[in-house]
């Protein structure tokens, strides 16, 4: 199916999603945003985030009862619109709508290393609903 999809109501977790870590989470973690990695069978693989939900400072494998889904719009398939570049040659990208999908190496969510950086930082790829707009 091709069509984008768009975040569901229900608490149901998948990749990509941001959730909040409970009691159950280590307590340095507990009261953190995480980005869900892996989704096992009762348990989940989490990047735990900073508190700007921009970088990747842990991770952990929480059970589902310990996770409280915050947002699911970084799950691949949803239709997102660009805004927040500020760079000379992406900020022309804001404003159009693109498709949340998985870096054919890096998978999904992609953590990228910076030299001099201590943590990660999160990104995501899109797809572009129209890619000549993008490519300008």
């Amino acid at each position: 199916n091709s069509e984008p999809r768009q975040p569901p109501a229900a608490q149901s977790l998948e990749v990509g999603d941001i959730a909040l870590l409970g009691m159950g989470a280590p307590p340095e973690y507990r009261g953190h945003p995480a980005v869900i990695s892996k989704v096992n069978s009762g348990y989940c693989t989490v990047v735990v985030l900073d508190h700007d939900r921009r970088s990747g400072i842990g991770e952990c494998w929480p059970c589902f009862a310990d996770l409280a889904l915050e947002s699911s719009t970084l799950r691949i398939g949803v239709r997102v619109v660009v805004q927040g570049m500020q760079g000379a040659r992406t900020k022309h990208l804001n404003g159009l709508a693109a498709v949340i999908c998985a870096h054919p190496k890096e998978g999904h969510p992609v953590l990228i290393r910076k030299p001099g950086v201590e943590h990660p930082k999160l990104v995501v790829c899109v797809a572009f609903e129209d890619p000549t707009a993008a490519s300008e």
